[in-house]
Order: C-alpha cells, then sequence, then structure tokens
C-alpha cells in the first residue's frame, strides 16, 4: 500500500513537473535565449485585452495577452540583429514561420487566456476530428479576419526563434535556381506554406512527411497525382491532417512541384 501511494505521489510530481515546464515559453535570439513563465512575461511586457473576430474559432473573441513584439524586445531582440525571420514551434512539432517584418506593425498578440478566464483558459478548438486547447500561448493578430490567410496563427505555442532563414534552413534553399525559374518562385511557396508542417532535407516541421530524403517525393507519386494531392488531400486520404489550399492557382501547384523535382538533385546523405 505504501509503495503504491510512494508511485502515485511521484508520478503525480512528474506530471505536475512536465506541465509546469510546458507552460514556458522558450525564446531563441542569435545571440541569446531566455525560458520565461508567464508570471515573468508579465512581469516584463503589459498584458492587454483584445477583441477580434478570431478566424480559427471562426467567431468573434476576446483575449488576455502581450504585444508578441514587445516581447522579443524584453528578451533582447534589437533592430539590426542577423534574422529575417520568425520560428514558432507548437508542442506537436507544427513549426510555420514568417518574415520579421511581419511584427513591425505592431499587430501580433501572443494570448495566454480568453478575457476573463484564469490563465490558459481557452475554449477548445477543432483540430481534424479532436478538440484541442490552445494553450499555453496562441499567436492572433489585431486586423483579425483580414490577414486570415496572409499571417499565421498558431497555437499550443511553445517556443519562439528568430533566425536567418538562409542560415537556419540551408538545405531547403533550391541550389542553382534562378529567381525568376519555377523552381525558385515554387520555393517560395513551399516557405510561405508548406514549411510549418513538412522537411525538405529534414529541415522543416515534423507534422508531415519529409519531402526530399531519402527519397524525393516525385520519385513516387506522379507529377499528374501530386497536382491534384497539393491543393485537395482529402480528396485522397480520408481524415488527412494535411488542409485544402484553394488560393493556390494551377500555376502556384506547377511551380511547388518544380521546386520538389529540383530538390531532387540536393538530396542530404544520412548514415
Amino acid at each position: 500500500m505504501f509503495k503504491t501511494s510512494v508511485s502515485i505521489l511521484i508520478g503525480f510530481l512528474s506530471f505536475c513537473s512536465f506541465a509546469a515546464k510546458a507552460q514556458q515559453l522558450q525564446i531563441q535570439l542569435p545571440e541569446q535565449q531566455q525560458q520565461w513563465t508567464l508570471a515573468q512575461i508579465k512581469q516584463k511586457v503589459p498584458v492587454q485585452n483584445i477583441k477580434l473576430f478570431d478566424p480559427v474559432y471562426n467567431s468573434d473573441k476576446s483575449f488576455e495577452g502581450v504585444s508578441l513584439l514587445q516581447l522579443l524586445k524584453a528578451a533582447g531582440y534589437k533592430p539590426g540583429q542577423a534574422a529575417d525571420e520568425v520560428v514558432l514551434t507548437a508542442s506537436d512539432g507544427y513549426a510555420p514561420s514568417m518574415p520579421l517584418e511581419f511584427l513591425l506593425d505592431d499587430q501580433a498578440v501572443l494570448v495566454f487566456a480568453e478575457t476573463g478566464k484564469k490563465d490558459f483558459d481557452f475554449a477548445p478548438v477543432a483540430q481534424g476530428k479532436a478538440m484541442v486547447s490552445p494553450a499555453p500561448f496562441y499567436l492572433v493578430w489585431k486586423q483579425g479576419k483580414a490577414v486570415e490567410k496572409t499571417r499565421p496563427w498558431p497555437y499550443q505555442l511553445v517556443k519562439l526563434e528568430l533566425v536567418s532563414f538562409q542560415q537556419r534552413y540551408p538545405k531547403l534553399y533550391p541550389t542553382n535556381a534562378p529567381q525568376n525559374s519555377a523552381a525558385y518562385q515554387g520555393f517560395l511557396l513551399f516557405k510561405q506554406s508548406c514549411i510549418s508542417c513538412h522537411s525538405i532535407n529534414l529541415q522543416g516541421g515534423e507534422l508531415g512527411p519529409e519531402l526530399n530524403a531519402p527519397k524525393n517525393v516525385t520519385e513516387y507519386w506522379t507529377e499528374d497525382h501530386l497536382k491534384a494531392f497539393i491543393p485537395n488531400a482529402s480528396g485522397y486520404r480520408y481524415k488527412s491532417k494535411m488542409p485544402t489550399f484553394p488560393q493556390f492557382s494551377a500555376e502556384d501547384i506547377d511551380h511547388l512541384v518544380a521546386y520538389l523535382k529540383h530538390m531532387k538533385g540536393y538530396k542530404i546523405q544520412v548514415p
């Protein structure tokens, strides 16, 4: 009986330790790193209440949070540092990125609860057929629906990283592809819409499959199937986690496939 009680206590303490760690936010800058609890964040950056139309909830919402730009400045960010991209990592490995310039108008807010609720208390959101909480941190934009398609709205965030995109993801770059080429244009689309879930040469998100190593996806999918699958994965797989991309034109799809085919010649070798 005593051993059982001790085991339960150890398990409970381990869970509490894990939960506390999960509620911390790691901030990685080019020259330094911070690991802050919400209490520390509140001490360093003013808390604000915002109301907006939230495209994730598809309704008007009110949140408590802090300016992401002010948070990064409190962590030590200064203009002119060798960074041009912000990588936002969620607890499940989803890792969208966005140009650092998106933050300069101070419209990005890192929220930690709905207004009037306890810290980390959110109504659940649909993720496929599951319902999940956006906690611990959720990135929203004061412009609301106006930037629904052009800026990321990731939740369950545990890490923010300022990087030089080319230095952080050198194996994603389409070497020897001119900037006016289809492959380079496809790279820009991949960077904007695909890297959050997929990796090329093991660089990028971990939610979706790796697309170049050891086999490039164009080596086991036909070009016609790829062009049909990319904008509408659910037309091929029930319960697919990959979203639809109705905004992609036929030319966009051609460019993405051209980028994937180009990268076939630049695979990494893993022992």
